[in-house]
């Protein structure tokens, strides 16, 4: 696969996730977890089509953010990427509630955390629970960039004229990588 490729899913993916972080901080939920959700998705793909995947190989896997995942820590076998197994179960759930019959079916209970903090989902209820922290997301996203070898920078900070942009990317993002 070209450089182009893999770069436009990088490009893809920084738009994904700088939008999911304007999310999570205007409190819009359950779209912050799909947004996070196709970001992560881009990433990956863009990381493994770096690494020979056709786009073809890519399609296949769809959008099962676990096997892509797995996928992904095989091919680079950097054990780091353990530590962000449970940031992308989490991200996968929200794939479940991409589209609104399960909602409207069982409802759904959802907390967006900026910061890791102690869940405030009631275990008790029937609903299903859906809950991500942004700031593990941004660690996740500051690991693939390492991972893939890609500059943050190239992907994002200069992509984005708009200041909003450029604040919702930086704003409580702890991965300075991303925000240079």
């Amino acid at each position: 696969m070209s450089s182009s490729e893999w770069g436009e899913f990088f490009a893809e993916a920084g738009q994904y996730y700088v939008v999911g972080r304007f999310a999570a901080f205007a409190g819009l939920a359950p779209i912050t977890g799909n947004l996070l959700h196709h970001a992560v998705e881009m990433f990956l793909k863009g990381g493994l089509s770096k690494k020979g995947l056709s786009l073809a190989d890519l399609k296949k896997l769809g959008h099962n953010l676990p096997n892509i995942w797995t996928k992904f820590k095989t091919t680079f076998n950097d054990p780091a990427l353990a530590q962000f197994d449970d940031a992308v179960r989490s991200l996968h759930d929200f794939e479940d509630i991409r589209y609104p019959d399960l909602i409207v079916a069982k409802g759904m209970q959802v907390a967006i955390n900026i910061t890791s903090q102690p869940t405030l989902l009631n275990s008790s209820r029937p609903e299903p629970a859906y809950e991500l922290c942004l700031q593990n997301i941004d660690a996740l996203v500051g690991e693939l960039f390492r991972t893939v070898s890609a500059n943050p920078a190239a992907f994002l900070s200069w992509r984005f004229h708009k200041p909003e942009a450029k604040k919702y990317l930086s704003e409580q993002n702890l991965v300075s990588s991303l925000i240079k």
